[in-house]
């Protein structure tokens, strides 16, 4: 206070300057928070253990209507209350203010609404594009061993036929053919064995005394090697633990208090 001032307050009366007391103690401007002319339900950070008089801490917590009846007009039940006896303020713990709407490019921020988490967990969708690590392992040991492979095969072959003669002069002879048994030379009084020229035959003896044709059969076959395994397993390694990525940006922990008994705030 000026010196000048100083001599106007000794010149005025007792009952003026009782007044003029009184004024400065009850002046909204005295019991601001937030500056010297806080409007009620203004919100100032506080960097004190504790929000000065006037004020309430921002903890989502329910107040009387019929106690702070200026705040509940300015509020209503936006944040929580039943609009009879309570009415709720905003929780400001751990959370950061933003401007409500949509800002260009933005999300939209309807007015009092909660948002946001501090960390998020992602989808396979978010993750990007990766390998991992496979590895099989065979179920049949494969120490090696001896197998045995079965089936049927078809096989061209060609046979040779020797036909035995004989010029020797026999003394006795026979038309039912034995094993063993030889062409000898023709006689007057032997049947001939030849049949003419033309006649079907059921075995064809080709000009190189051979036959030919296929054989059919089963087969079985031994197979040494490292044998089969019979299957197995494909392992695919897992990578990362699953937790939440931090999305908090670095921040520091005050205290929000809302001015519940300031200058109400005039309509533009």
């Amino acid at each position: 206070m000026s010196r000048s001032a100083l001599i106007k307050l000794s010149s005025m009366s007792s009952l003026a300057l009782a007044t003029l007391t009184v004024a400065f103690t009850f002046s909204p401007r005295q019991a601001a928070a937030c500056g010297t002319e806080a409007y009620t339900g203004e919100v100032c950070i506080m960097a004190g253990s504790y929000c000065p008089a006037n004020t309430v801490e921002l903890m989502g917590q329910l107040l009387a209507i019929n106690e702070f009846q200026a705040l509940y007009s300015l509020m209503g039940t936006t944040y929580g209350g039943d609009g009879r006896v309570s009415f709720g303020v905003p929780d400001m713990r751990g959370r950061a203010p933003t401007g409500y709407g949509t800002g260009p490019g933005l999300t939209s921020r309807p007015w009092s609404t909660k948002y946001g988490q501090e960390g998020v967990v992602q989808t396979v969708a978010q993750m990007p594009q990766h390998n991992h690590q496979a590895v099989f392992t065979p179920t049949g040991g494969g120490t090696g061993g001896t197998s045995t492979a079965t089936g049927t095969v078809t096989l061209d072959v060609t046979g040779s036929v020797k036909i035995g003669t004989s010029t020797n002069t026999l003394t006795t002879r026979s038309n039912t053919p034995v094993n063993n048994a030889v062409l000898g030379p023709a006689q007057l009084t032997t049947a001939n064995v030849y049949a003419p020229a033309g006649t079907s035959a059921d075995l064809v003896i080709g000009p190189d005394n051979a036959v030919t044709g296929k054989a059919t059969g089963n087969v079985s076959l031994e197979v040494t090697g490292g044998g089969s395994s019979g299957g197995g397993v494909v392992t695919v390694g897992n990578t990362g633990g699953g937790q939440a990525i931090p999305t908090v940006s670095p921040s520091i922990a005050m205290r929000y208090c809302m001015v519940t008994d300031g200058i109400y705030p005039p309509r533009p």
